[in-house]
């Protein structure tokens, strides 16, 4: 385990306005009150200083819980960054290459192009897996997700495996490469992973990754202390308009670990996993990846063709000037796709709200953490925001 630990420092000594990073926390806390979200975490590093942190609400509400820096929250698609580590930590072992065939490693999946109604005519290969250009659909909002969830029996399944033989069991929507649509495809890496390295995904992510970075409070499985401090997920009640407890269809859990969803962490142990990410592969003493495998990870892997179209999903938007690189979005243009961040910043996002961005051009790292579930229309994301206000503390603090 790694000795890592963040320095603190002043807003103003790490290149931002303290007064207008006040203004986001003042906007979280109105988020709150107007019940618009149940609470918030938001931590913000410059290189290896955290320069602003903020904490507002309620783990329960029901409870009167108050939420905590050490809340533990369910990262849902938020997991997708892990899997990217653990496929590279097996490509740095010359394990698979990126335009090998997912048939080469998952047999179930040989036929899927000859499938009634399939619009494919091979199956996607291990790099299309990560740009979600695999010809797998999950559907555009969250009630379409949820309802390919339903129709492929998600939560009953009893393994990632006899969900891998569903999703096999699947046409595909569009040929490999010639779409971007979000889907189920990192849920291969994890099946990948699992077959290659012969143990369980969860384990070995917390054998070569959440043990040698100190991230003590993520994983799929809790102890007792912290199911104690995991927060209450969240839903918009469409009749009332406020929220109220998910129930565990909405929450889409499942009983094993998967590489799109499924782990918990803090905001505290995020953020050395997405310092990694933003040291290139080493957090203090430890090194996770080489560098040039983060810069992989980083680097856009869409073709040409698709960065110059146009693909929502929720608030995010493949092409324009962003590109997708391993199972997250990557900023190729910040101009053309009219955004404050950082060119070659990276991030994504979960569906009950916890999010983050690494932006290597300005040495930023941001996460915030929520617990109620993202709809594309009822509210600003709050990573949006956010993004907004920390660029403008940073223009505002130049002299």
């Amino acid at each position: 385990m790694t000795a890592f630990q963040f320095a603190s420092a002043a807003a103003s000594e790490a290149g931002f306005s303290a007064g207008v990073l006040a203004e986001l926390d003042a906007y979280y806390d109105s988020m709150v009150a107007n019940g618009e979200l149940p609470g918030h975490v938001l931590l913000l590093a410059r290189g290896d200083r955290i320069v602003h942190s903020h904490v507002t609400g309620l783990a329960d509400r029901e409870s009167k819980l108050p939420l905590h820096a050490d809340s533990i929250f369910t990262l849902f698609s938020m997991s997708k960054p892990l899997a990217a580590v653990a496929m590279l930590l097996l490509y740095e072992e010359g394990k698979w290459q990126f335009d090998d065939s997912v048939a080469d490693y998952l047999p179930e999946f040989k036929g899927i192009a000859a499938l009634p109604g399939s619009k494919a005519t091979r199956p996607p290969t291990i790099r299309e897996l990560f740009t979600h250009s695999a010809g797998f659909s999950f559907g555009k909002t969250i009630e379409e997700m949820m309802e390919k969830v339903q129709k492929l029996s998600w939560v009953d399944a009893r393994s990632l495996t006899e969900l891998i033989g569903r999703y096999a069991s699947q046409p595909l929507d569009y040929e490999p490469g010639t779409a971007w649509e979000y889907s189920v495809a990192t849920d291969l890496q994890a099946e990948i992973v699992e077959r290659i390295a012969g143990e369980r995904y969860d384990l070995f992510l917390k054998k070569r990754l959440f043990d040698p970075l100190g991230m003590t409070d993520t994983g799929f499985v809790l102890d007792y202390d912290q199911t104690r401090r995991l927060v209450r997920g969240y839903v918009l009640d469409p009749e009332t308009g406020r929220l109220r407890p998910a129930t565990t269809a909405e929450r889409m859990e499942s009983i094993f670990p998967m590489g799109g969803t499924s782990f918990k962490s803090t905001a505290g142990d995020f953020a050395r996993f997405a310092r990694m990410l933003l040291g290139r592969g080493t957090l203090g003493d430890v090194e996770i990846l080489k560098p040039a495998s983060v810069d992989l990870l980083f680097a856009n892997h869409l073709p040409d063709d698709l960065l110059e179209q146009c693909f929502p999903i929720l608030h995010y938007t493949i092409g324009q000037g962003n590109g997708h690189g391993m199972n997250g979005m990557v900023c190729l243009d910040p101009a053309r796709a009219g955004r404050p961040v950082g060119k070659g910043t990276y991030e994504w996002g979960g569906a009950f709200g916890t999010w983050f961005w690494i932006d290597p051009e300005h040495d930023i790292l941001c996460i915030g953490m929520t617990h109620r579930q993202r709809l594309r229309t009822d509210m600003r994301p709050p990573e949006v925001v956010a993004q907004e206000y920390v660029y403008r503390a940073l223009r505002e603090a130049r002299p």
